[in-house]
């Protein structure tokens, strides 16, 4: 058996369709793994890497005074599985193949993820031949094209992969972990500090702090307006920036009739066409069409994945000879894009243009084959069309442009205007990403003499430098030599989930500017550039075999060592750095009770805002759990009480803003309050007065101290809290009514848990019993389906039966039995005999008797007579022996009340007929036997 094997399923799937032609494929599922057979073939697909390093067991207690964050550094590293499914699935069929071929993306990661498949197959079949398809798109040329030249792993360039992985685990690992422990931050609230991360996101602190102490310069623009048959002008005084005011009035002043042209300069511009696409290039211009740089990769990836582009992950802008541009031209055509291949072919520049950029590895980004709109769908269309407009615009002609520069004199003040008309359109009639903007000017001839409209003297300021985009920062790692094409717009994603950096131009939070204060105070080796680039030039030297694995790590691990000596040397500073600026991160502003500050605290899935003033202020602000989202504070501040907002944000979902913090604790209670009878609007403004928002703090009060803030009696006052006592209840069962229906209603568009909720309450349906008592058509007014709403009402009345039951006394052990016996509800035990219900569960009748009598008495009914154990197994006996009675029909008689011969003989053959089932023949036939 041949195997294949690819970095993905979707991969793995295409790649044995392209291969078995007009051969069927046949799919197979094995532990949800997927595999595709055809002939004697079979590929399957991993996940990216299935197996992952990580220390040696013995590093996972942080705490640990024997391995502690600086023992990370030369701790021992083994691998582990993490895809155990595809890792089995992947031995398995190892053992039977005879030739295996790697086919992972060919890239460091691509070739690294390639080396791990190939030490599993080694693993259980060290003598099989392994080799290594590449290929830079999945196409059928392409595909075709690599398995027919086969090769061999590049084990060098696998080798840089492993040295990165390495090499980021231990700087990660350990200056995470000191960090964390530095400044007392643990589970959730780690310090992520890395060998990329931290340099780059140092990058933005810096820019963060020259916007913050950038001084503003005043400066002045002057500028004048006139017009030539009818068509207005502005000409700029030739100085540009006037930094002296006085200068920029004199010229003001001197500015008179008559203007006239002096000189008249035309010419041509040539607008070259863009270069190729690399992984950089192409995410600047996916920013343009609104997509961040992560979108933009994983987009290009899927596409790649489905074969309609090139692989992505490219640092060359220069099409190599081998590369068939009428083929990916001719595939182009037909569709869409037809007009545009037909025009480019048509006018084709003699040669593409090139890039800076070269490399062997791929390709630069282009389109590999064809597809519809329908088909990709919004967002991949808007990628897929970017690729293909870059292609076509890279193989047309330069655009033209017309330029005129006029000089002018105003009574000896100069002043110049720029005009500029496009001439030919060349590449920008495909491209059209990059706007044309024309500035048409009057034909002027020197010595015509021209009205002035207007003079403008502006004043100006020079302004900060810009915050970086997400693309430009990607741009300045790049010139930089941090991290790889495959990995900054990682890089950048984990700043943005980890809270480090927010908002687009990205920013700096609080938190992050902690961590790299800090570390340029102490250790500004971490976060300056040179470090990881020194390392990146040295695993680049790791792929061309100059330098060995070994080699570089050990070099990073005496890199890391001098970075600790700084570290532990100031680990109290540090710690107390972060610190004190993090604290900023959660202070919400003043506490309206006491003025200290109101921080918010993450205690588990529960979050609230508290004073720090606590234990003698007891003053907080209820929060929605983290399971709606992790709660942060934004820079907006409320008016009316200084307090800074709140957002709730959780991974894969819409952030949740709060707003203020104490107006939404306000208008969140004001429901609550309005049930208390006795509430008014000027009762209401006087507990707000005193910072009583809830009824729960009013239930909790002691009636003196109450008393005194709403300025009433200790009598209103009692009252009052009973009053929000009760309506504390009422809350309760609503909440419970709320999770009750969450477990068994699943949420639907357009059918919220809210909104059920608001309609049964409209309709009085407030608690748990009140639903147990509801018809169906209630719950189908509240938008649940007709089984769903059974399956509610049936578990609400099941509940209520329970706790009845349970109220009345049943122990929960002989409670459990009476339910798998069929006897649920309070009414079961006061209408059905003992006799039976001692038969369906199994319980000693004495005992039932016991749990009867307790049951009709919580419902203030009468209690039938006891039966003892030993009448009831007698009496057992005298029923079997009657002829034709056997245990079946005497189960059937406990229904009736008849568990012996006396209250057979005496029974009712009419109504035990009906209650039973027997026919009364027989039962006539029982009785007269007795008789």
């Amino acid at each position: 058996m041949h195997l294949i094997i690819a970095e993905k399923n979707i991969s793995a799937n295409r790649i044995a369709q392209i291969l078995a032609g007009n051969e069927k494929v046949k799919a197979t599922k094995d532990g949800n793994v997927s595999t595709y057979s055809f002939n004697t073939k079979t590929v399957v697909g991993l996940k990216g890497h299935v197996v992952e390093v990580d220390f040696e067991p013995g590093y996972t207690n942080w705490r640990s005074e024997v391995h502690t964050p600086r023992s990370l550094i030369d701790a021992g590293t083994v691998k582990k599985p993490t895809e155990k499914k595809i890792v089995n699935i992947i031995q398995k069929l190892s053992k039977k193949a005879d030739l295996v071929t790697i086919a992972t993306d060919y890239d460091t990661e691509g070739e690294l993820i390639g080396k791990e498949a190939y030490e599993l197959v080694r693993a259980v079949n060290p003598t099989v031949r392994i080799n290594r398809a590449r290929f830079s798109a999945i196409t059928p040329a392409e595909i075709r094209s690599a398995f027919e030249n086969l090769t061999d792993l590049d084990f060098a360039l696998a080798a840089a992969g492993e040295a990165r992985q390495l090499v980021d685990l231990m700087w990660g690992a350990s200056l995470t972990r000191f960090i964390s422990l530095a400044a007392r931050r643990g589970g959730t609230n780690i310090l992520s500090v890395g060998r990329v991360q931290s340099p780059t996101l140092a990058m933005i602190v810096e820019r963060e702090r020259e916007i913050e102490n950038f001084v503003p310069q005043t400066y002045w623009m002057l500028s004048l307006a006139t017009e030539k048959d009818g068509v207005p002008v502005e000409a700029r005084h030739t100085a540009g920036r006037f930094t002296d005011h006085e200068a920029a009035l004199a010229a003001e002043a001197g500015t008179k009739e008559p203007l006239v042209v002096t000189d008249v300069k035309e010419g041509q511009k040539t607008d070259r066409a863009p270069t190729p696409f690399d992984t950089t290039t192409f995410i600047v211009a996916a920013s343009r069409l609104g997509l961040s740089a992560a979108n933009a990769m994983r987009i290009a990836e899927d596409l790649y994945m489905n074969g309609y582009i090139s692989y992505p992950r490219t640092d060359n802008t220069v099409y190599p000879k081998s590369l068939n541009l009428n083929g990916i031209l001719d595939t182009l055509k037909g569709g869409v894009f037809d007009a545009d291949v037909a025009w480019v072919q048509q006018n084709r520049r003699p040669v593409p243009t090139r890039g800076k950029k070269e490399s062997t590895d791929h390709p630069p980004i282009h389109p590999a084959g064809a597809a519809t709109r329908e088909a990709l769908g919004q967002d991949r269309w808007k990628v897929y069309e970017l690729v293909v407009r870059r292609f076509l615009a890279t193989l047309s002609p330069d655009a033209t442009w017309a330029t005129t520069k006029c000089l002018f004199d105003a009574s000896g003040e100069p002043y110049t205007a720029t005009g500029g008309r496009l001439l030919y359109a060349g590449w920008r009639r495909v491209y059209p990403y990059s706007e044309a903007k024309e500035n048409l000017l009057p034909v002027f001839a020197p010595g015509e003499r021209l009205p002035i409209k207007a003079v403008n003297l502006e004043e100006k300021q020079t302004q900060p430098p810009a915050r970086f985009s997400q693309s430009r920062l990607i741009q300045v790692m790049e010139e930089l030599g941090l991290g790889t094409k495959s990995t900054r717009h990682e890089v950048i994603g984990k700043l943005v989930s980890r809270r480090y950096v927010e908002g687009n131009p990205l920013r700096p939070t609080l938190v992050g500017r902690a961590v790299i204060d800090a570390l340029d105070n102490h250790a500004e080796t971490i976060t300056e550039p040179e470090m990881t680039r020194t390392l990146e030039e040295h695993m680049q030297l790791i792929k061309e075999s100059q330098r060995s694995r070994e080699d570089v790590v050990t070099e990073s691990r005496e890199m890391l060592h001098r970075v600790f000596d700084k570290l532990e040397e100031n680990e109290k500073e540090i710690g107390t750095e972060i610190m004190e600026q993090t604290a900023e991160e959660h202070t919400v502003g003043p506490c309206p009770a006491c003025g200290h500050d109101l921080r918010i605290r993450h205690i588990g899935v529960s979050q609230f805002i508290g004073c720090t003033g606590y234990p003698e202020c007891r003053f907080n602000i209820s929060l929605p759990g983290s399971t709606w989202g992790k709660a942060i504070r934004i820079d907006e501040v409320c008016e009316k009480h200084g307090l800074s907002h709140v957002r709730l944000i959780r991974k894969g979902a819409r952030p949740w803003d709060i707003g203020c913090p104490l107006c939404s604790h306000i208008a969140s209670n004001v429901e609550a309050l309005q049930m208390m009878p006795s509430m008014n609007d000027d009762l209401m403004h006087r507990l707000h007065a005193h910072h009583i928002y809830t009824v729960s703090e009013i239930a909790g009060m002691q009636p003196e101290d109450l008393a005194n803030a709403i300025g009433a009696g200790t009598d209103e006052a009692t009252e009052l809290a009973r009053e929000a006592e009760d309506a504390l209840e009422v809350l309760r069962r609503r909440s419970e009514l709320r999770k009750f229906i969450r477990k068994i209603v699943p949420p639907r568009k357009g059918r919220s848990h809210a909104k059920i909720i608001k309609s049964l309450l409209e309709q009085g349906i407030g608690d748990i019993h009140a639903l147990s008592l509801a018809e169906p058509a209630a719950v189908k007014k509240a938008g649940i389906p007709e089984a769903t709403g059974t399956e509610l009402l049936e578990a609400a009345r099941g509940l209520c039966n329970e706790r009845a039951l349970r109220e009345a006394g049943v122990p929960a052990v002989s409670l459990k039995k009476y339910q798998a016996g069929g006897v649920a509800s309070p009414d079961d035990f006061c209408y059905l005999p003992i006799p039976y219900l001692a038969s369906k569960t199994g319980i000693n009748p004495e005992t039932v008797y016991k749990h009867v009598d307790m049951v009709c008495g919580h419902l203030g009914r009468p209690a039938p007579a006891k039966i003892s154990k030993a009448s009831f197994e007698r009496g057992r006996k005298e029923l079997l022996e009657v002829p034709g009675i056997g245990e079946a029909t005497v189960d059937r008689l406990y229904l009736a009340g008849i568990y012996d011969a006396r209250t057979l003989r005496t029974a009712d053959p009419e109504e035990v007929s009906s209650i039973t089932g027997i026919p009364k023949t027989r039962l006539h036939d029982y009785i007269t036997h007795l008789k």
